[in-house]
């Protein structure tokens, strides 16, 4: 039985939230040149919860690459290790591009 209380959402969607930045992002390529600079400070304001966010994704590539070698060296399934390597590999690529974003939104306060 699902409850439409007015507090509550599923936990695909909290955990959703609790691990992808981006939709507390917006975007400062479209629009005018205000709403490009708004838009920019929104960005600098949100940057301080970039660390958070790098920290979750750097566990989740740590925890991604230990099954994979533990699926890899102790119980000599291949194909179980690729997979974690290759999650791993992916999650690696996000904590990288949010270190990007977070020093360059640390680094340059005016855009425009």
């Amino acid at each position: 039985m699902q409850h439409n209380l007015p507090g509550s959402t599923s936990f695909g969607r909290l955990l959703f939230r609790f691990l992808w930045p981006f939709q507390y992002f917006r975007d400062c390529s479209r629009g005018s040149k205000i709403e490009r600079v708004q838009n920019y400070r929104h960005n600098r304001a949100m940057r301080i919860y970039l660390p958070g966010f790098i920290a979750k994704w750097s566990a989740l590539t740590v925890a991604s690459f230990g099954a994979g070698g533990v699926f890899e060296g102790a119980l000599q399934l291949i194909l179980p290790a690729t997979a974690c390597f290759l999650t791993g590999t992916w999650t690696l690529l996000v904590s990288v591009v949010l270190a990007v974003a977070y020093l360059w939104l640390e680094r340059f306060p005016e855009l425009y």
